[in-house]
């Protein structure tokens, strides 16, 4: 059953009238030559004959007389009509006969496929004859104007008024929404009969005569036009409008099996035959009564089957009859009181009664029957009742009313009325101005300039039979039309089509044309009108440009002109950068804008943008767009007044709209923003009554929608928006708001990602809740029976931003469901366990979400809850708490915020640079006297290269801290420079301690093999600078595409949570450390074995030594560091961050320590380059730096070479950002 309206259930039937003529077989013919009495011969031996009826009337009795000619001359049938039209009519003849008429009827003549004979004038062959001989042309109506053959037995063309036809009704009944039929009504009203349906077939007129809207608890059937219910047919269903000559226009019911509406001349009036002593029949008039109930109403009222609708109408109906019939005595028929539905607006009751009587005084029945409801607990007064009339303000058949033009109402109440008339607009009373003109008698409403905000209920008032009588109607303001249409754009000359597209709403017709043309391009239809050409109207567009000026117009259904455009296309055969079919051609940095598909309104921007690929063409890049759904557009439209009635239809129908579209308003801010105002819209409404099951469950799977996975980026942009960051706190509180309004029955709603239960219990109460079972609530003591409504979101962690009063941001994230409980009493404590999602991340924090925080936005608030361990549980946090709403676990990936591990990152960033320069200046003193052999050369070049890197990596490092601040977002350009720069630097820093390495493996191991210096320098610059600028590249490559290359905020580093670019450099940092923990224990086995110098100038020895002892030292240092930085990853711990901290940020000084101030050929260098005599506190010797000679081996002395290596430091005041992101 299709449903629409507002707040009804439609099944409307279409009752259509369908009168078809079908000419059957049937053929005139003439009688026997021999019937004629008179022959008449010519010199030309043409033939006459003529028939008469034998039988002779006194009366005047018409003759047809059928004249054959026969002739082998051409003459034309214009000729033969003009002789006989020169006779004059009438032709008196003898025996006071008159000849009052001559036609040519049928004209038969050879021709090259046999014999063809055709009728003249406005005679045709019967049907049976063109099927017989053939039709030589087209067949229409049951007859045809030429047939292959010459008919025996004197037939002959008949006029078309003879032709047999039979008139059928046919009925036909379907389902549509209100919108639908409002559609059929002018479809209808635009043919023009009659139709031609087949050869044989006409349909001469369609009706549309009944329309059954299902209101709550039954069907109101409604007469539409002139066509009425037979009085036994009111009777039997009730009238719920007034019966009159028999027939009323309105029954609340629906036959099975009809008959239906009727047109007038069609119902019987059934006459009653009595005897002198006997009494007039009784009319009876069936009344609908409204009684307005004074409490909140609920949504179970709406179904017949529940408890507490059965209870209400027995109470009701009963009161009614016994008051009624003791008050009213013989004028209210007896039992006869029904009730029709309950509706919002307190508890509206519709009542039909049926009354023998048109002058009843209501007043002491209702101030009784008040009395005796009160009695049973129903807040009712004696003002309570009114009778009311629908439908009886606009005459539908009318026509639409569109925006701008003026809706006039009339209101015609029974001549018994007393008083003057008021009208209201959705139960708000009105008063004469210029929007609203009120007539000097009160009964004309003129409602000037309407939009779609004057759609709603209207009704005037007045009193009959000392009670209010009310005429109402709901009326509906076609929406704008929200035309759709393609820009202007350019387009290639190619051949290929073009095709423009124009939509507006279903109420409007759209058509395009070309301006220079005389008639349209399409047909008018409503919704969308799409236009191809083939190309033959763009012609030669090769040599030059062709613009063409298409013209879209839009009409109402009347066929009233509504809104015009036009559309240039532009074809051309020059050269275009960017061109697609969306947007045309454009030149770089052009912009170009093109509707929005068929199903939205709006507009896309793009810009024509280089390609980096092909650098000969361009593409479209989509810039902006505020595409909004039609249908959600449609839906905000009506919600402007919309009626606590019309809830349950209006949000079945969102709920289908955002299921039905679920991939384009997911892909939307502006779609899922128009959801969550439609979604608080409805909870706004529904706080006038209490929302039932079917409500909210329609609700929860909306919420369901727009909360998916596919909407968080879309979220993500919202919540980050200065206008549009409050709406994930707007949807949170319209679902709490929702879920505090529900009825009292029990019941539970389970989604695909939310679980609600609605219950009511006292004491204890406890549950595991949620589509995963993974949330435990406990309330030890509940005040009293208490209503608790639990709702646990899955998913609401895809919309819900991290924010509080000191950070907004994705460091912490919702590691657990969201959890919602209402009740209707004072709740001391509460405790929720949740699952956690992701058990990698720590530092657990109880919250809930604070509508009031951050002026108004709306944020997380531990206040009044903490944290409880769950004693033998893992991947569990028990939340204490004080208060109820909606709760949720945080947690973090060991982001500690301490302003310790701030001051310890840049004071020892400082003193490493410090000592990283001060190491730079003391090789350049000391470096022409130390590097005469090839091992203190190399030596010396690697702990150049590794001072170096460190420092400008620490550079970077703070160029990277002041791009940006704790808590901001991190700027993509700048950011990614830095944190480029630092991860080769820092990656350079740990390969030239590999060389340093290998370099003391190979003098090591290879004694008396020897490599030339250039080789030396080429492998060592290849692999110090080489392999880390390979691993940089790679990185950048692979994740920078995708905005996963770095942090997302607080730091300029590589990324880990989103793609773990950061193991770019931690998996080739920690792998250095261990190869060269295995270099290290490899030479101190040789070591051991053989000892150092065997083969070793004593230059050379010391700077082998020397190497040594830095890897020995820093390896294990380095290697520790790291190691602490692999804790930072896995704990919170205070402590290990702090270690870390300080390990990292001195690298530059332990380079400077072991590498520089322990090497004693450094320290007397400088001693005899300073002059400073006792550096050395007198105990070094003096070494000479010269190269001696050796036998046959080419050995040279090696000074001692220390070697170093080195990590990054945090990039904020929290030194694990790097690690921990």
């Amino acid at each position: 059953m299709t449903t629409a309206g507002a707040g009804s259930t439609y099944l409307v039937m279409f009752v259509t009238v369908l009168l078809i003529c079908i000419p059957l077989g049937n053929t005139y013919e003439a009688h026997d030559p021999s019937d004629f009495v008179e022959e008449f011969s010519y010199a030309d031996a043409h033939q006459y004959e003529f028939r008469h009826k034998r039988d002779v009337k006194t009366d005047p009795v018409e003759y047809v007389v059928v004249a054959k000619l026969t002739t082998q001359d051409l003459i034309s049938v214009d000729t033969i009509q003009s002789f006989m039209d020169s006779w004059g009519l009438p032709i008196l003849l003898q025996n006071s006969t008159k000849i009052v008429g001559l036609n040519v009827t049928t004209v038969c003549q050879q021709s090259g496929t046999g014999t063809q004979c055709r009728c003249e004038n406005s005679y045709v062959w019967a049907y049976n004859n063109c099927l017989t001989y053939h039709s030589c042309d087209s067949m229409s109506s049951g007859s045809c104007g030429c047939i292959l053959g010459t008919p025996g037995s004197g037939q002959m063309c008949i006029p078309k008024s003879e032709l047999p036809v039979f008139d059928f009704t046919v009925q036909v009944n379907t389902n549509a929404n209100s919108e639908l039929v409002n559609i059929v009504k002018n479809y209808v009203q635009s043919f023009s009969f009659p139709l031609l349906v087949g050869s044989v077939l006409e349909i001469t007129k369609v009706d549309l005569t009944t329309v059954c809207s299902v209101i709550k608890a039954g069907y109101y059937c409604q007469c539409e036009n002139q066509y009425f219910w037979p009085c036994d047919t009111c009777l039997s269903y009730g009238s719920c409008d007034t019966i009159s000559n028999n027939t009323c226009g309105c029954i609340r019911g629906l036959p099975s099996t009809g008959p239906y509406c009727l047109p007038i001349t069609e119902i019987t009036t059934n006459t009653t035959t009595v005897t002198a002593a006997s009494t007039k029949p009784i009319k009876e008039n069936t009344r609908t009564i409204s009684m307005k109930i004074y409490q909140v109403f609920d949504s179970t009222l709406t179904d017949t089957s529940s408890a507490t609708y059965i209870k209400y109408s027995s109470d009701i109906t009963s009161s009614i009859n016994s008051v009624y019939q003791s008050v009213l005595s013989s004028s209210y028929k007896t039992g006869s009181a029904k009730v029709i539905q309950f509706s919002p607006g307190s508890v509206r009751t519709d009542i039909t009664i049926i009354t023998t009587s048109d002058t009843l005084d209501f007043s002491a029945a209702n101030t009784q029957l008040a009395s005796v409801l009160s009695s049973k607990g129903y807040a009712v007064s004696a003002d309570s009742f009114a009778e009311i009339v629908e439908n009886g303000l606009y005459d539908t058949s009318k026509g639409n009313i569109y925006p701008g033009k003026n809706m006039v109402l009339t209101c015609n109440p029974p001549a018994s009325s007393t008083g003057g008339i008021t009208w209201s607009f959705n139960d708000n009373s009105l008063g004469s101005s210029s929007k609203y003109q009120i007539s000097t008698d009160g009964k004309t409403l003129t409602v000037t300039s309407t939009s779609d905000q004057d759609s709603g209920k209207y009704a005037c008032r007045t009193t009959v039979n000392s009670m209010a009588y009310i005429i109402f109607q709901t009326m509906t303001v076609q929406p704008f039309p929200n035309v759709n249409v393609n820009s202007s754009k350019t387009l290639r000359c190619d051949g290929s089509p073009i095709t423009l597209q124009c939509c507006a709403a279903s109420a409007y017709a759209v058509q395009w044309s070309l301006a220079d043309s005389a008639g349209p391009l399409t047909d008018p239809t409503t919704g969308c009108n799409t236009y191809k050409d083939s190309g033959s109207i763009v012609g030669n567009c090769n040599t030059t440009d062709k613009i063409l000026t298409f013209i879209w117009v839009v009409r109402e259904l009347s066929g009233n002109l509504y809104s015009s455009g036009s559309v240039k296309i532009n074809v051309t055969s020059k050269n275009l950068y960017c061109y697609n079919d969306q947007f045309g051609g454009g030149n770089l940095n052009a912009y170009a804008t093109s509707a929005c598909d068929a199903d939205s309104i709006g507009n896309v921007t793009a810009r024509c943008k280089s390609n980096l690929t092909d650098i000969t063409k361009g593409y479209w890049a989509i810039e902006d767009t505020n595409c909004i759904l039609r249908a959600l557009q449609n839906l905000l439209e009506r919600a402007k007044n919309l009626q606590a009635a019309d809830v349950p239809q209006f949000m079945a129908e969102l709920q289908n709209i955002t299921e039905t579209f679920a991939d384009k308003i997911t892909e939307s801010t502006v779609n899922i923003l128009t959801t969550v105002d439609l979604l608080n819209i409805i909870a706004n409404v529904s706080q006038s009554f209490k929302v039932d099951k079917p409500i909210m469950t329609n609700f929860l799977k909306t919420v369901d929608v727009i909360g998916s996975k596919p909407a968080q980026n879309a979220w993500q942009k919202l919540n980050a928006g200065n206008t549009t960051e409050k709406a994930s706190s707007a949807l949170l509180r319209s679902t709490e708001e929702m879920g505090s309004t529900l009825t009292d029955t029990s019941f539970s709603i389970t989604t695909n990602s939310t679980q609600l239960n609605r219950t009511k219990t006292s004491g204890l109460f406890f549950g595991t809740f949620g589509t995963n079972s993974s949330t435990q609530i406990e309330i030890p003591e509940l005040n009293g029976l208490t209503s608790i409504t639990t709702i646990v979101f899955t998913a609401l962690d895809n919309v819900l931003p991290v924010r509080n009063t000191t950070y907004k941001g994705n460091q912490t994230k919702i590691n657990g469901d969201v959890a919602a409980i209402i009740v209707n009493n004072t709740v001391y404590n509460i405790s929720l366990t949740f699952d956690i999602k992701n058990k990698s991340l720590g530092s657990p924090q109880c919250v809930f979400w604070n509508f009031s925080l951050l002026a108004g936005i709306g944020g997380w608030d531990s206040t009044g809850c903490e944290v409880k361990p769950v004693v033998n549980q893992t991947g569990k946090f028990k939340c204490e708490c004080n208060h109820t709403t909606s709760f949720s676990i945080l947690m973090s990936p060991f982001f500690v915020d301490s302003l310790i591990l701030g001051f310890i990152t840049f004071i020892c960033v400082g003193i490493s640079m410090i000592c990283l320069i001060l190491a730079l200046i003391i090789e350049i003193i000391v470096w022409k006297p130390l590097t005469r052999n090839d091992t203190a050369y190399m030596r010396h070049v690697s702990m150049v290269n590794i001072a170096l890197s460190l420092l400008i990596a620490d550079i970077c490092f703070i160029i990277g801290a002041a791009i940006v601040n704790k808590g901001e977002l991190t700027p993509v350009g700048p950011c990614s420079t830095a944190t480029f720069f630092m991860h080769f630097f820092y990656l350079a820093l740990f390969f030239w301690m590999l060389f340093s390495a290998l370099l003391l493996l190979y003098r090591t191991i290879m004694v008396f093999s020897r490599m030339s210096k250039t080789v030396m320098m080429v492998i060592a610059f290849f692999l110090g600078y080489g392999a880390p600028l390979l691993i940089a590249v790679i990185t950048v490559a692979s994740t920078a595409g995708g905005g996963g290359y770095i942090q997302e905020e607080n730091a300029c580093w590589l990324n880990w949570n989103k793609t773990k670019a950061m193991l770019a450099f931690v998996i080739p940092a920690l792998t250095i450390v261990a190869i060269n923990f295995l270099v290290l224990l490899v030479v101190v086995c040789k070591m051991i074995r053989r000892g150092v110098g065997a083969a070793t100038q004593p230059d050379e020895k010391h700077a082998i030594v020397v190497i040594a002892r830095c890897v020995a030292i820093l390896t294990p240092l380095f290697g520790l560091t790291w190691g602490f930085g692999i804790g930072t990853m896995v704990t919170s711990a205070l402590g290990i961050h702090i270690v870390f901290a300080l390990l990292n940020s001195l690298q530059g000084f332990f380079i400077f320590v072991f590498g520089i101030l322990l090497d004693s050929k450094i320290r007397e260098e400088l001693v005899g380059k300073l002059s400073i005599k006792n550096f050395s506190s007198g105990q070094t010797k003096t070494t000479s730096a010269g190269v001696s000679s050796s036998s046959g081996q080419g050995q040279r002395n090696a000074y001692n070479v220390s070697n170093a290596s080195g990590a990054p430091a945090s990039s904020t005041y929290n030194s694990d950002t790097f690690i921990n992101t």
